[in-house]
């Protein structure tokens, strides 16, 4: 009896036993017919195999192993194999399902046991029906005889300790079973053939055992799966599901994952060994795909076919396309919310690179300060004060206690000399002129200062010097710059305060009388910064001065009433008995009160 599954030359083996011939090559030298014509199913052989059996020669040959190709692929049913998965010169069978046969078959006990049609292949490792592992052994002198190997050998089927148990075949072998049988119920994998099914579940099962080393069977229990299997549970659901997995793998990590600089790896090297085979066609493309949107490869970079277009970057590989420095580039991401905060400079860590272009493209349409110093040919700490001051805008704000890269847009540097130089004149003697950083010296003020004062337009003298619009050829007028320099000074102190040498000139004194009255007291002052000396000073205020010359009078104005010399008012004073409001110490130098003028009588002749 032919069995639904059973493979043409092991139905002739059974024959052969059957009808008593001591073995298959005895019964076929009878025939016109041989081994290799039944085992590839030839029209011929089937026709006399029907004639012999009474079966049909369709059903005699469905399940004969056809060579395909000259890569020695085979079919097997309505599947289609690799020739690493041909048995070879061994016999490939499940223990129990040949001790059922011997049990419960009929005729002579070597012609019971049938060859299923999936023992023929090595992809299938398991029997369907017992979960066991199928059992492989080599040929007897290399004769592909399998009821004259199971009569030779009862020992392998007498024992059955290890058989017994609760299985459970691979969900893998019965999916593979399923396509020899010419059942298809998964979409993805039924467009693929059954030995590319078989290479994919097990590489892409060594690639998630690369992330997550461990799983959870459907026992609930937390053991390693095999590679194959593994892979199967994934790839079974379907191109989506194999994108987003691997898409959540390759941009998330693992701190499983040894290897970082092969993040795909073993599914690359598989399948560029197979380039030149149509089946795997599909793979290349969704692969190549995968590693181009989730990796930071650049055009032309091999993963399994040449890079075409770069989806992401890392922060190394984006310093060196945008020429940015690496701390620079994790600070505009991050901002943007393209990196994690914190994240370091590894190569490991990628961003989207279309979402980061503009960004990049725009920093990279920058200047440093170095490179902006060196076209307006400044020193930097000198444009750094202007950039602070906000003439000069840079393209980061201020973060506080956090470094600022100082970044410049090139327009804006533009702009900036644009504006520097709008009401310069030309042609013009530079007599009574000097370059803009020399008159700041003079001035004793910050170059910024001055700055300001051309882009405000108060200074009318402006002269460029040159061709090239630098500092070097800003020449300001001098007198005009420390006139306007001292103004805006006086304005920021208070306009109606006095300085020392204010309060000299209306006391018809020197600055050094001066200091004693307001050191005593007698002359109230109050202290401001003075940005030209930058340090506080003493002011006084006009009424404070206007009260002072009321109360007191220096002993050098007395002396100019009586027209006579101060020594000789304060001796007079002296005999007197009429006491200074101020003695620094001088003669010269005293005040008396006014209403101790009354005391005094003076006799310019007398004297």
């Amino acid at each position: 009896m032919f069995h639904e599954a059973e493979t043409p030359l092991g139905f002739v083996s059974r024959l052969a036993a059957a009808n008593g011939y001591p073995s298959l090559e005895a019964f076929l030298d009878c025939t016109e017919t041989n081994t290799s014509a039944i085992s590839r199913g030839d029209a011929d052989a089937m026709a006399l195999l029907a004639k012999w059996s009474g079966e049909d020669s369709a059903e005699l040959g469905r399940f004969a192993t056809r060579t395909l190709d000259d890569k020695l692929c085979f079919g097997l049913g309505d599947a289609v194999f690799s020739r690493e998965y041909r048995r070879g010169k061994t016999h490939r069978f499940c223990i129990r399902c040949v001790q059922n046969d011997i049990r419960h078959g009929e005729g002579r006990t070597a012609s019971r046991p049938y060859v299923r049609a999936w023992w023929e292949t090595k992809a299938v490792r398991t029997c369907p029906f017992h979960g066991s592992r199928i059992t492989e052994m080599t040929c007897d002198n290399g004769k592909d005889d399998f009821a004259s190997f199971v009569r030779s050998n009862p020992h392998v089927f007498a024992d059955a300790s290890g058989t017994e148990g609760d299985l459970r075949p691979m969900e893998l072998d019965l999916y593979l079973i399923d396509r020899i049988r010419g059942v298809k119920v998964f979409p993805f994998l039924d467009g693929l053939e059954t030995y590319v099914v078989a290479g994919l579940a097990k590489y892409f099962g060594r690639f998630l055992h690369r992330y997550r080393c461990d799983d959870v069977n459907e026992n609930g229990s937390f053991d390693t799966m095999d590679d194959a299997e593994y892979g199967f549970h994934a790839v079974k659901l379907g191109q989506a599901h194999i994108s987003d997995l691997v898409s959540t793998l390759l941009l998330d990590g693992s701190p499983a994952l040894k290897d970082e600089a092969a993040p795909m790896e073993p599914i690359p090297p598989w399948l560029r060994r197979n380039l030149d085979t149509p089946a795997y066609a599909t793979l290349v493309e969704l692969f190549q795909d995968l590693a181009e949107r989730n990796l930071p490869l650049g055009e032309g970079d091999t993963c399994i076919l040449p890079t075409r277009k770069r989806y992401r970057h890392t922060v190394r590989s984006a310093s060196v396309e945008y020429g940015l420095m690496e701390p620079r580039i994790v600070e505009l991401l991050t901002k943007a919310g393209l990196l994690q905060a914190g994240t370091a400079t590894r190569a490991k860590v990628s961003f989207d690179a279309e979402l980061a272009r503009p960004i990049l493209q725009a920093a990279q349409d920058t200047l440093s300060l170095t490179e902006a110093a060196a076209i307006l040919d400044l020193s930097g700490p000198r444009l750094h004060e202007i950039i602070e001051a906000g003439l000069l805008p840079r393209v980061e704000a201020d973060r506080g206690d956090l470094r600022v890269y100082t970044r410049i847009r090139r327009q804006d540097l533009t702009d900036f000399q644009r504006r520097l130089f709008k009401r310069a004149q030309t042609r013009v003697a530079l007599d009574g002129y000097l370059p803009i950083v020399k008159v700041a010296h003079r001035c004793n003020c910050q170059l910024r200062e001055l700055v300001e004062m051309v882009l405000q337009d108060q200074l009318e003298g402006i002269v460029r010097a040159g061709d090239d619009l630098t500092f070097p050829n800003l020449f300001v007028n001098l007198k005009e710059a420390q006139e306007m320099r001292r103004r805006l000074v006086k304005e920021k102190i208070g306009i109606k305060l006095l300085t020392i040498r204010d309060v000299a000139a209306v006391l018809k004194t020197t600055q050094v009388k001066v200091y004693p009255l307001v050191r005593s007291g007698l002359l109230p002052s109050i202290s401001r910064l003075n940005p030209s000396r930058r340090q506080r000073q003493p002011f006084i205020e006009p009424e404070a001065l206007e009260a002072f010359q009321r109360l007191h009078v220096s002993v050098a104005e007395i002396a100019t009433i009586y027209g006579t010399r101060a020594d000789l008012i304060a001796q007079r004073m002296e005999l007197l008995g009429v006491q200074p409001s101020l003695d620094p110490g001088s003669r010269s130098g005293r005040y008396y009160r006014r209403r101790d003028l009354d005391k005094f009588t003076y006799d310019r002749l007398a004297a």
